[in-house]
């Protein structure tokens, strides 16, 4: 997890109110690094969450532990205020299944933070300067875990746009508009380079750090770390309405607008 991007964005979202600290947050495909960052953010109500059965709840006080796939979480709907993940859905079989599921737990809101698919980072990649597989995490468990759903094949790395964060959501849950909101970061792969013992790579990535960070003021969408925040709807678009609990097509609307038959099918 890239923690001091991660601080910076929760001490935003505490001042601007799209959070508060007495949240019920759930934190997915998480470890100690979200039991450190949300502790020192100073929030209370905290549960992470994984799929690795080494870990214990004690290794995480005083927050919750939950063994959970994000891909099909145990929870009902609305359960938490809040879900967040960290550089966890690219280590999902299906990273948009994780994010849906996410949305379905979060009563308010969910944060993402991932790589950012852009063309600088599709250069790196034909560069060998990043890696599309991630093999380092694979290597970090001994070779037994850290890959695709936590097993150890090393998993593809799956980076986001904009674009595609909003229309996976609005297809997953079209009853109104949400409010989106993304922050954007530059974070090096070092470990990468040093892991494949490539002082030349390394050190091309080391010299390019500040022309890089002083470009991306301006082209902000070309970093790599992507920030993704949605806001679930606090009205139905006006083709809708509630009845007895329930979302439904309002015929009233659609009678006004459009030729609509006096007994719809």
């Amino acid at each position: 997890m890239r923690k001091p991007f991660v601080k910076d964005l929760l001490e935003k979202l505490l001042g601007d109110g799209s959070l508060d600290r007495v949240d019920a947050i759930l934190c997915v495909c998480a470890g100690e690094a979200e039991r450190e960052v949300f502790a020192e953010a100073g929030f209370a109500n905290v549960t992470i969450s994984n799929l690795d059965e080494r870990m214990t709840a004690e290794s995480f006080a005083p927050f919750f532990w939950s063994f959970q796939d994000a891909q099909e979480l145990s929870y009902e709907d609305g359960s938490y205020d809040v879900v967040f993940v960290a550089d966890g859905l690219h280590h999902c079989s299906s990273p948009h299944r994780a994010l849906t599921e996410m949305y379905r737990v979060a009563r308010r809101c969910i944060i993402v933070v991932e790589s950012r698919d852009s063309t600088l980072m599709r250069l790196a990649n034909k560069l060998g300067l990043s890696p599309e597989y991630e093999l380092e995490a694979v290597i970090d468990h001994r070779f037994k875990y850290g890959g695709v759903d936590n097993k150890p094949i090393p998993n593809f790395i799956y980076r986001w746009t904009e674009s595609e964060f909003e229309k996976t959501l609005n297809s997953f849950d079209p009853v109104g508009p949400r409010r989106y909101r993304y922050l954007y970061d530059l974070n090096l792969p070092y470990d990468a380079a040093a892991f494949k013992k490539s002082r030349l790579k390394y050190w091309v990535i080391k010299l390019a750090y500040f022309p890089l960070r002083l470009a991306l003021r301006v082209f902000k969408k070309q970093c790599n770390t992507l920030a993704m925040v949605a806001t679930k709807p606090s009205r139905l678009w006006p083709w809708l309405k509630k009845e007895d609990g329930r979302t439904v097509i309002d015929l009233d609307y659609a009678r006004e607008r459009f030729r609509v038959p006096d007994d719809p099918i």
